[in-house]
């Protein structure tokens, strides 16, 4: 299962908020607002998941919003969702493309990598980031 959802609890700080998954202890990120924490506490998910795919060890589920406490009324729950691919599906595959033959010279011409081209385009339209 490659899309992953979790809930993230997000407490305000005096500088903006604090963020943690309370599935991955140890995890926690701060930011100057929820919408630059959830980006980076995106990164850190798929970091972790990708650690214990590496490791071999098993993703825990997801905690339900019952089974959280919250320290302060302030504090609340969202839930964020990454895309993160198996080690084993890392082999690279070949795949048919058909496009116009003005635009593949044009291409050629301009010595343009079309596998390259695909792949991003392809993670883009996931909105996935380049596994390192």
């Amino acid at each position: 299962m490659p899309n992953y959802i979790y809930p993230v609890v997000v407490e305000e700080t005096p500088t903006g908020v604090s963020m943690y998954f309370p599935d991955f202890p140890g995890t926690a990120v701060t930011a100057p607002s929820v919408v630059a924490g959830i980006k980076d506490a995106k990164a850190m998910l798929i970091h972790r998941i990708e650690e214990l795919h590496d490791n071999n060890d098993s993703v825990p589920e997801p905690s339900g919003i019952d089974a959280i406490e919250l320290e302060a009324p302030n504090d609340c729950i969202i839930y964020v969702e990454v895309f993160v691919i198996p080690p084993t599906d890392d082999k690279t595959v070949t795949k048919n493309c058909t496009l116009p033959k003005w635009l593949r010279d044009a291409g050629e011409d301009a010595n343009l990598n079309f596998s390259q081209l695909l792949q991003q385009s392809v993670r883009e339209a996931l909105g996935i980031e380049k596994r390192p």
